[in-house]
Formats: C-alpha cells, structure tokens, sequence
C-alpha cells in the first residue's frame, strides 16, 4: 500500500472540504471544529500496515478535548475513498455550520 499517496489523498479531500490540516507526513490532525467533534487524528502507521483515524471526543471546550481511539483502520484504497466520504459528510451536517 502506498502510504504517501493515501495520506495525500485524505488531504486534498479535507482541504476541499474546508478543514484545516495540520503539519506532519505520518500523523496530522485534519478538523473543522473540534468542538462540535469534526476532527479526525490521522496516523501512517507503516508498522502496521495500516492508517489509523481517531475521532475527536469532546469536553467542555475545545482545550478539554481529546482523541479518542481509533475508530476507523484504512488499509486500501476503498478504505481511504470511504473515510474520505465520512469527511465529506462532516463537513456538510456539522453542528454550528454557516448556512
């Protein structure tokens, strides 16, 4: 499987979806919001042979929060153009959004 090709697809699906993207090659954050929990932690995982996603969890506010665990496993191409979905669809029913 082809990591960077993978991990540059998620990216340039969330950043046409309007989410801000952290730095790093193998780990970044990709999120809208983490408040209202449309935020995912992103992790290349080449030991494992897969790409881990965790999903924010909320506290109070958005410095309270946490990554919870992982949620979703990728380890294909369809696996990336279904996570890449999930964004998709986030980003277009998250709470607060700008109508």
């Amino acid at each position: 499987m082809d990591f960077d090709k993978l991990v540059e697809i998620i990216k340039q699906v969330a950043e046409e979806q309007g989410y801000e993207t952290t730095k790093g090659d193998r780990k970044f954050e990709v999120y809208i919001d983490k408040y209202n929990a449309v935020a995912f932690s992103v992790w290349a995982n080449t030991s494992s042979g897969y790409i881990q996603v965790h999903q924010w969890e909320g506290g109070d506010t958005e410095s309270t929060g946490q990554y919870g665990r992982g949620v979703y496993s990728l380890r294909n191409y369809s696996d990336v153009v279904h996570f890449c979905s999930i964004m998709m669809s986030s980003a277009a029913v998250r709470a607060r959004r700008r109508v």
